[in-house]
């Protein structure tokens, strides 16, 4: 299996029979599975956030790959229990909740960001349309196009009621005429 994070980390690792990881050999680094992860994933992969396993790009041996992310879904590490054998109880409760905040942050600035830079390609740029001038454009083409089916209908019964027979039908819809 092959497990790359870049820039940060790219591991050929094996899993031995009883079920270890270790790390492969650059000599023999042919993996079955590759797992890339973007930098920008992991807060969501750590957080659990079930939309994220899905981001993952896998090649290889896909079923395997989807059995180590099901485990990576499931997998729960308790790492304020294994901080507070190092550190003390406070000073890892305190370490994980500043984790978390900043992970919080992180998510909110990014969607706050988005938001704003939708705004601004919509309003100040006009580069997007928002949904009010989308709408309004719908409106108007198909209210477009019942004026023209109706003048292609009132065309119709003028030139049937006319005396002189038409020698050319013309189509609205196609833009090409026919002789009759």
């Amino acid at each position: 299996m092959h497990l790359s994070i870049l820039p940060l980390i790219d591991l050929s690792i094996v899993i031995q029979s009883d079920g270890k990881l270790a790390l492969a050999h650059p000599a023999n680094s042919m993996a079955d599975t590759i797992l890339i992860i973007a930098p920008g994933l992991l807060p969501r992969l750590i957080m659990h956030d079930e939309n994220a396993f899905h981001e993952v790009k896998t090649t290889g041996d896909i079923a395997f790959a989807n059995e180590l992310l099901l485990i990576a879904k499931n997998l729960h590490w308790d790492i304020e229990q294994d901080l507070s054998a190092i550190f003390g109880d406070v000073l890892a409760h305190r370490a994980i909740k500043t984790g978390q905040n900043l992970i919080h942050w992180q998510s909110t600035s990014l969607l706050k960001l988005s938001q704003a830079m939708a705004e601004y390609l919509t309003e100040e740029k006009s580069v997007l349309s928002n949904h009010d001038h989308f709408d309004s454009f719908i409106t108007e083409v198909n209210s477009l196009q019942d004026h023209v089916t109706h003048l292609e209908k009132r065309i119709r019964r003028l030139i049937s009621l006319s005396s002189f027979p038409a020698k050319i039908n013309i189509s609205l819809r196609t833009g090409s005429s026919e002789t009759s």
